[in-house]
């Protein structure tokens, strides 16, 4: 009878621990859409913030990753999450992103994928998070080159890579103006193989692009940018929730909430360098 009881107790222990591990199992991406789904919009594939996979066919990115770690902190009410594309245009929290065979409208709250501040007037239409990732304007020059600052730019001849690099450029017309020549090139591997054969003493770019090269520390980068391209996700004005997800990816990067910072390893993993000025602040502004 004594041994019934103890293998009745292991057997009730065991059914204990599978329910616990159950109930408290993670909430992933939805199969199907339902009015428990949180539905996370973006317009286009921009890697390497969202896009699919070439093997997989799946989507990744650092935006999908990302929200995959913080789901479980910011689902509310809700039990999973799909990332949905949506038009250029569409007005967050209060468009239709997707309508199922009944008829049933479904609108997304959350806007990614590489989606910029600072841009016409959308610091004014939408409430953002803080900074996620920023993409500075750089300044790249030869190692052993004599120009050490903006100054020294006087009279040189500067390569030029990215829409961005030129519209930075254009805001500081004094330096422009201060180039004896500027040169426009197509991608980061050419302007660089400009700057090694002397055709330009150095080459203005985006971080993005001059991170993922492998020969980058055999480079000087000047002090300073020329301008910061700073990538936020955004929801509908006044929108409360962005605290929530602020204050996830804060508990992410935190250590006192983990055992190590987790956010950075992810940043380094689809931009190359810690490209993340994320700072948080309790009350969102």
């Amino acid at each position: 009878m004594k041994s019934f009881k103890k293998i009745f107790s292991l057997i009730l222990s065991v059914m204990f621990i599978v329910l616990c591990f159950a109930g408290c199992s993670a909430a992933g991406e939805a199969e199907e859409i339902s009015d428990k789904t949180m539905l996370i919009a973006y317009t286009q594939e921009n890697a390497p913030f969202i896009y699919t996979d070439s093997e997989s066919g799946e989507l990744t990115g650092f935006d999908v990753e990302l929200f995959e770690k913080i789901f479980n902190n910011i689902k509310n009410e809700n039990e999973n999450y799909k990332f949905i594309q949506v038009e250029e245009g569409y007005k967050i929290g209060e468009d239709a992103a997707y309508v199922d065979d009944e008829g049933n409208e479904y609108i997304a709250y959350v806007m990614i994928g590489g989606v910029q501040k600072n841009t016409g007037s959308f610091n004014q239409d939408y409430t953002v998070t803080q900074n996620v990732i920023d993409n500075r304007i750089i300044t790249v020059t030869a190692a052993d080159s004599k120009i050490a600052t903006y100054a020294d730019l006087q009279g040189a001849t500067a390569g030029i890579v990215t829409e961005q690099a030129k519209t930075a450029l254009d805001k500081n017309a004094a330096i422009k103006n201060g180039l004896k020549g500027l040169n426009e090139y197509a991608d980061a591997k050419t302007a660089l193989d400009a700057l090694n054969n002397g055709t330009v003493d150095a080459v203005i770019i985006d971080e993005f692009s001059f991170n993922v090269l492998e020969n980058k520390d055999n480079y000087k980068v000047l002090d300073s940018e020329l301008d910061t391209i700073s990538y936020v996700y955004a929801l509908s004005k006044g929108d409360w929730y962005v605290d929530s997800i602020n204050e996830a990816i804060h508990e992410l990067q935190s250590p006192e909430y983990n055992d190590a910072d987790e956010f950075t390893p992810i940043v380094e993993k689809y931009f190359h360098y810690d490209a993340s000025n994320f700072e948080y602040n309790a009350v969102n502004k």
